[in-house]
């Protein structure tokens, strides 16, 4: 086919008042062609461009997954992409052989806050990019001058819920200006954990992460965590959206509470807790899910592992106590497939009839 053109057009009808005569104008029209070889070429040269420069404004991200080094120029900014799904621009304010400030803003920066702080070299602070009350990684100053710094960047699981450390501060967004984007950007080396010097704590923020990431490889682990997900998104459930959810599901009947749907719902858990302690045995995690329901008798643990990081068969044992008592794996998916298949904020509450 050439570049032969096809012309569309619409027909209005009129009734003619005083004739009564139905006549015909045309509303509008336009026309649609085949695109020559010519414009053919210049749309994929220009798609090839585009893509070109979004390889160049995003080359020089660093990808963090694991514990990695960082060098820094004086008033040097990087660009890092963390595993867990933050993206966040560093910059290291000032330095000396003593001490090392920096600031750090969560990306795209829109808004704040920027968060700053200043270490000793050895030293290392919990940190959130995004100035919220969880941590999304550990940053420890392993050396510093007055040309510069070395920093060892440790992510972390958002679920494992580590606070951040007390002495940094958070500044206004006005100070994003602090934030100077078009700094040249560093080289990162991945480095492993066995051979990064850090400190007790940090180790054992590392092995709870190296647990939780393996307790999320199995099925009660990757069920936990989708239960929590589905408390969390029905935290909004109301009385009269739970009463008629109810009724749905139990052939018309109404809920037997006289007040609110906590009543009926207090052996079903509105949330689930996870507790990581370690034990005597090397590289041994105690997990510890504990379900919260408006009733104290239906609170507490449901559901312990542990897992050995170092082994290949990791997870050794799972027991299901408390509410959870005398079900498994099958039942409680069970539940969780009915649950999770009422789109609206009620079905954590609703159990299967």
């Amino acid at each position: 086919m050439g570049n032969e053109s096809i012309l569309l057009f619409v027909v209005e009808t009129v009734q003619c008042r005083s004739c009564g005569h139905v006549q015909a104008r045309k509303k509008f029209s336009f026309s649609i062609r085949w695109a020559s070889p010519k414009e053919i070429i210049a749309v994929l040269v220009s798609l090839i461009i585009i893509y070109l420069i979004y390889g160049a404004l995003t080359s020089g991200v660093i990808e963090i997954s694991s514990t990695s080094s960082l060098s820094f120029a004086s008033n040097q900014t990087s660009f890092i992409r963390i595993y867990n799904g933050s993206d966040a621009a560093i910059k290291l304010s000032s330095t000396s052989s003593s001490s090392a400030s920096f600031l750090i803003t969560s990306l795209p920066a829109l808004y704040g806050p920027v968060v700053s702080f200043s270490m000793a070299p050895g030293s290392s602070l919990n940190v959130s990019t995004d100035g919220s009350h969880v941590a999304d990684m550990n940053i420890r100053l392993v050396s510093s001058t007055s040309a510069g710094a070395t920093v060892a960047i440790t992510p972390f699981l958002l679920e494992l819920g580590i606070k951040p450390s007390a002495s940094i501060t958070l500044l206004n967004p006005a100070s994003l200006s602090n934030i100077k984007t078009g700094s040249s950007l560093t080289t990162v080396t991945t480095v492993s954990t066995q051979t990064t010097t850090v400190l007790a704590q940090n180790q054992t923020q590392i092995l709870f992460q190296q647990a939780l990431q393996l307790m999320n490889k199995t099925g009660p682990g990757a069920l936990m965590k989708d239960y929590k997900a589905l408390y969390e998104k029905d935290v909004g459930c109301t009385m009269s959206t739970y009463n008629s959810t109810y009724a749905v599901y139990y052939s018309g009947a109404k809920p037997p509470a006289p007040v609110s749907f906590e009543n009926v719902s207090s052996s079903t858990p509105t949330d689930i807790k996870l507790n990581l302690t370690t034990l005597a045995a090397k590289d041994n995690v105690l997990l510890t899910y504990s379900t919260v329901s408006p009733s104290p008798s239906t609170t507490g643990s449901a559901l312990i592992a542990i897992i050995n990081t170092s082994s290949a068969a990791f997870l050794h044992s799972v027991t299901y106590t408390g509410l959870y008592t005398g079900l498994n794996y099958s039942a409680l998916n069970s539940s969780y497939s009915f649950q999770s298949r009422i789109l609206n904020d009620c079905g954590a509450y609703i159990s299967p009839p």
